[in-house]
């Protein structure tokens, strides 16, 4: 085994509570005691960093740091239940989950790759061949583009994994969640010792086995009578094992609807924005005028004033101040020009993204319906086709309400364009201003729509007390609102709906979907989503019950709170799944070795007890006791010790573990720290002087390790402090690494004495 030397000594400017190394690049990510999250790069140079998610009257902390397979992305999590899937060049957010309890461990593990075949995949996503891609709109009116683009484009982060990948997440209250990529809920385990019983498990640690057979978590319960029980236990995934295909496809069919409703979500946020009052301003007008002729017990409305003045083209006094000193021209043309601009950037909207991508919506939707009704490969994860033809009638409605927003828009521009052309001409006839050809033409249809206009706007009504009030001019807005249309479409004359007027049974064939004449575009957004998310939801129903446990064993108890070191690892060539974990909160005298068969009928856990002391168990500088322990690959652990003496000195140790596989023997139902048939292992002998190195200067509290960078980051007790070490160095580099040794010792000599 090689040496390995120090490369440098960092300061940290929070204290630093969680440490992560990225598995495919060098870089450590970390979560600080205030909340935030920071990634540093091997040199210690800040990539970014994330501020705490809480408030001012409230902090959050950060609570396990997980990193996909790949190393693209970092997940984090916080005691709120929040848990943030974050970009790594970035730090822009990829995915929200939220939990709604304290999270308490992360665990992102990539499956092993199948065997080769010659069969052709069972489902090919067709989607791209049919659909349109889904560009952002432009930034002249959205300041949403980019992440409406993203949105759409989200999928791309699940469809490009060359791997299949799961997200677990473990809760205070003993149940596991898992994510397919990270980002589709699709089951969730109670792993509680007792799931009825009201005394609930933490889940201190939770992985999944390479092969996604076998589910390991440690748990902590608090007993009855006031002390703690530390367990192990391991659940048989059947269901996900069995149909793993299946769970990819459903991912990634989750993955584009997810998509795309953030993207519909955007889209809408993007349409209320584009939207501008300017109306309103002049219903304001309108409004005040209405009163105005109240006031002075005038008979005619306004809608007469208007009337009369497109017929016989001469407008009554009080109209005429109206439009003189209260809309006037430039008032006029500001009026015009806003409410063009407006309606057409809505417009815009509407048609290359609304209808285009709740189209895509829909197409996904649908397919998702045949896999529900594709029994044979698809029933066992309980995709239930009613719940799924709800959401495709849903989305379906909401393309309807798409179609008629826009027909809406079409109208209130063609109509307003007339209307205020033709005001524009009279105000100008009546300041004897010349009026420009363009706006002095007038056909048979322009008429039309000024007629058709101060039918639908200018129709007066009594309230209970008899004053009259006016209809508003704008319709759009009230699409946006989440409350029920005030002047719905009017459809009497249409003969499709007045067929299904007449015919109400054919809404029971599932072929028409119902128009819901009266609710709003964000109503109807509102609750399609909810009928997709409900529809979505059929895997988290079921996998829970297909999960039965596999082994129990007890570790530990104590009086007080002594959470133990853990760390596991999947060997797929062997079908077993390692961990280690101390036999009490270190510093502590051994760890265990575990080791479970993931494809075996008949479960067999294995176990050894591996210390660093002496038969004397006397204090001396040649025991060591146990601070820390983590895998570094598959074949070798990496060991932090501390001498066995006051003031003792810690040590590095890179210890292999094949020294240990042929003494473990069958674990009993006891606890694993009282067992009789656990042989504890004197490690001392292994230790020489090319794989372990003290650490003089050094108050270590814990490490993190990465096999496949060949580094470990030592932290100081202080928790301010790193010392970064590369594993695999020839000789020829030692001597640098022992000057290094001695200059960081004389410089941090003060920060060593800090506890």
């Amino acid at each position: 085994m090689a040496s390995f030397r120090q490369m440098d000594q960092k300061h940290i400017s929070a204290e630093v509570s969680k440490l992560q190394w990225n598995p495919t690049l060098d870089l450590i990510a970390m979560g600080t005691s205030g909340g935030d999250v920071l990634l540093h790069r091997l040199s210690w140079q800040k990539v970014w960093s994330i501020p705490p998610a809480g408030t001012k009257d409230s902090t959050v902390l950060v609570t396990a740091l997980a990193w996909r397979p790949d190393g693209n992305t970092l997940a984090y999590a916080y005691d709120n239940g929040k848990v943030t899937l974050c970009d790594v060049e970035n730090a822009d957010k990829v995915h929200l989950i939220d939990v709604h309890c304290a999270v308490t461990s992360l665990n992102w593990v990539a499956c092993t790759d199948p065997p080769f075949s010659l069969a052709p995949p069972f489902y090919v996503d067709h989607s791209e061949d049919f659909l349109d891609k889904h560009y952002s709109a432009g930034k002249a009116y959205t300041g949403t583009s980019k992440q409406s683009e993203e949105a759409a484009d989200g999928f791309k982060n699940i469809k490009n994994q060359k791997q299949f990948h799961i997200l677990a997440v473990g809760l205070e209250t003993g149940i596991v969640h898992l994510y397919a990529y990270g980002m589709f809920p699709f089951g969730h385990v109670d792993v509680n010792i007792d799931p009825d019983g009201k005394v609930k498990s933490k889940v201190i640690s939770v992985t999944l086995s390479a092969d996604f057979e076998i589910l390991v978590v440690v748990l902590e319960r608090k007993e009855e009578d006031g002390s703690y029980s530390y367990f192990y236990r391991s659940f048989n995934m059947e269901l996900l094992s069995k149909r793993m295909e299946e769970i990819k496809v459903v991912s990634l069919k989750y993955g584009q609807i997810s998509s795309l409703l953030t993207y519909l979500s955007a889209t809408i946020r993007a349409i209320s924005e584009a939207w501008e009052d300017i109306l309103m301003e002049v219903d304001l007008k309108l409004h005040n005028y209405g009163l105005q002729k109240e006031q002075n017990a005038e008979e005619s409305s306004i809608s007469d004033d208007f009337l009369e003045l497109l017929v016989f083209g001469n407008p009554s006094d009080s109209l005429e101040k109206f439009l003189m000193h209260d809309l006037t021209e430039s008032g006029l043309k500001k009026f015009g020009h806003s409410i063009e601009m407006s309606y057409s950037n809505i417009q815009k909207l509407v048609l290359k993204r609304l209808q285009s991508v709740a189209t895509s919506l829909f197409y996904h939707v649908t397919e998702f319906k045949g896999m529900s009704q594709w029994s044979r490969r698809f029933a066992d994860l309980g995709l239930d086709e009613a719940t799924i033809h709800e959401a495709v009638m849903s989305v379906g409605s909401f393309l309807l309400k798409a179609t008629e927003l826009q027909q809406v828009i079409d109208n209130s521009m063609k109509n307003f364009k007339s209307f205020f052309r033709w005001l524009y001409g009279v105000i100008l006839r009546l300041s004897d201003e010349p009026v420009p050809v363009e706006v002095s033409k007038y056909n048979q249809q322009d008429l039309a729509f000024v007629s058709e206009f101060l039918k639908d706007n200018f129709i007066d009504k009594c309230d209970a007390n008899g004053k009259k009030y006016m209809v508003k001019l704008e319709k759009v807005a009230q699409y946006l609102k989440k409350e029920e249309l005030q002047y719905p479409v009017v459809t009497s004359g249409n003969p499709w709906v007045k067929f299904l007027e007449e015919n109400p049974c054919i809404y029971d064939t599932g072929m028409v979907f119902p128009p819901h004449p009266k609710k709003s575009l964000v109503t109807m957004f509102t609750e399609m989503r909810q009928k997709v998310d409900a529809a979505l939801k059929g895997t988290w129903q079921i996998m829970h019950k297909s999960v039965t446990p596999s082994s129990t064993q007890l570790l530990h108890r104590s009086t007080q709170p002594s959470v133990p070191v853990i760390s596991s690892i999947s060997s797929p060539s062997s079908n077993c799944i390692y961990m280690v974990v101390t036999d009490q909160c270190p510093p502590c005298n051994h760890f265990y070795i575990l080791r479970e068969k993931t494809k075996v009928n008949k479960p067999r856990m294995e176990g050894v007890g591996v210390k660093f002391r002496g038969d004397d168990n006397v204090s001396s500088e040649n025991n060591f006791k146990v601070l820390d322990v983590q895998f570094y690959n598959k074949d070798t652990l990496s060991v932090l010790l501390l001498e066995d003496v006051e003031a003792g000195c810690p040590v590095l140790l890179q210890l292999p573990l094949h020294h240990f596989l042929d003494k473990m023997c069958p674990l009993t139902q006891g606890p694993v720290a009282s067992s009789s048939n656990v042989l504890v292992v004197g490690a001392l002998n292994y230790m020489d002087n090319t794989n372990h190195k003290r650490l003089d200067g050094v108050r270590a509290f814990d490490m993190a390790v990465s096999g496949t960078r060949k580094v470990v980051c030592v932290l100081f007790a202080s928790k301010r402090l790193v010392r970064l070490f590369e594993m695999e160095v020839e000789d020829e580099d030692l001597d640098e690494s022992s000057r290094m040794d001695e200059s960081s010792r004389m410089e941090e000599e003060t920060d060593f004495k800090s506890p």
